[in-house]
């Protein structure tokens, strides 16, 4: 076994994030001390990282809680973040991994730090004009700068950064589904009727509306959602489910201690995102590698790189991110065909899923 590394300081814009928690279990394994510095959020607080005070070597300090666009507050909480760090660690060497865009400029302005930066999203792809070139090329400069980058998807480096970023810098580090046996692989899905799950962020309004407004046309459908969202899409679905036996409202969950008995209640993996979004067309959602692992056939939008993996694999379909698309999809499928995508996906490799 090799020795492991002194310390390293972890810099983390969400505690809640499944992925930034296993990640931090990772470093737990490769350094005696881990030093976390992460904000929780409103939104899906639902303490995914108390796993964390399982392991002795990790340390967490709590900067604050971030809300979605209070920029004047986060900037607050950046300038005590910014403090600590100075205040605990000083001028001295160090190592620090950081996720997303904000974190990795504040490591910059710390002293003699080694910088591993995680980008699991590229947020300036969201943006317009102006706004989007200065933050692409504050990006790339941090990115180009930094000692080691880590992407969740090939499709980010390959069509953003590769012009960029010295190969023997990069790694890509797929979000994997991390199960912390708590969970098993589902051995044989509902065969009643077509469930649909939508799991996760509610973040698409339209295809969120046009998935409701198939479903409660079509009794033979049942669609079940499990997470959050902002409070206009969560209004919209309540009163979907109020007023529809076949669709219900489930609220946040616990990852992955949730995750078997949601998949278990569903046999269609819903994750049709907005396809005309930069971001979204490179992506690797986390709901690929929970598919794979429950052997839960899934739906994944036309023109994006993981609907092509699905593809792939023959794990599932790929549709327009239209009404008419999904409309058409959702009523002429058929359980024959969601059970023989199950069967398929039974036999595929598990570590193309699971870490």
């Amino acid at each position: 076994m090799p020795k492991k590394k002194n310390q390293i300081i972890v810099l983390a814009q969400s505690l809640e994030q499944p992925r930034i928690v296993k990640r931090i279990i990772e470093k737990s394994s490769e350094f005696d001390s881990v030093k976390v510095y992460g904000f929780t959020r409103k939104i899906h607080a639902v303490h995914n990282y108390s796993v964390l005070q399982d392991y002795d070597n990790i340390d967490i300090t709590i900067v604050g809680s971030m809300a979605n666009s209070k920029y004047a507050s986060r900037a607050f909480m950046y300038l005590k973040l910014i403090r600590l760090l100075y205040k605990n660690h000083g001028f001295g060497q160090k190592r620090i991994y950081a996720f997303g865009l904000d974190l990795r400029g504040i490591a910059g302005v710390i002293p003699n730090a080694k910088i591993e930066y995680e980008i699991s999203d590229i947020m300036w792809l969201y943006k317009t004009g102006a706004q989007r070139k200065i933050l692409s090329a504050n990006d790339i400069f941090l990115a180009k700068r930094s000692n080691k980058v880590i992407f969740t998807s090939k499709g980010f480096y390959n069509s953003y950064y590769a012009k960029h970023v010295k190969p023997d810098k990069v790694l890509i580090k797929e979000n994997k589904f991390k199960s912390y046996d708590k969970v098993t692989s589902i051995e044989q899905i509902k065969s009643d009727k077509i469930r649909i799950a939508y799991i996760g962020a509610f973040r698409y309004s339209k295809i969120i509306e046009y998935l409701l407004k198939t479903v409660a046309n079509n009794a033979e459908l049942q669609l079940n959602f499990y997470g959050d969202g902002n409070q206009h899409i969560v209004e919209t679905i309540k009163s979907n489910a109020a007023s529809s036996e076949n669709i219900t409202y489930n609220g946040a969950f616990k990852n992955p201690d949730d995750l078997e008995r949601i998949y278990e209640e569903n046999n269609l993996n819903f994750v049709v995102y907005d396809n005309t979004l930069d971001n979204e067309k490179v992506a690797m959602p986390n709901k690929f590698y929970e598919s794979g692992f429950f052997n839960v056939p899934i739906a994944c939008a036309t023109n994006t790189y993981v609907g092509e993996r699905v593809l792939e694999q023959n794990m599932g379909w790929i549709v327009d991110a239209k009404y008419d698309a999904i409309s058409t999809f959702l009523n002429s499928l058929t359980l024959s065909e969601i059970l023989d995508r199950h069967e398929r996906i039974k036999l595929l490799d598990k570590s193309l899923f699971h870490c």
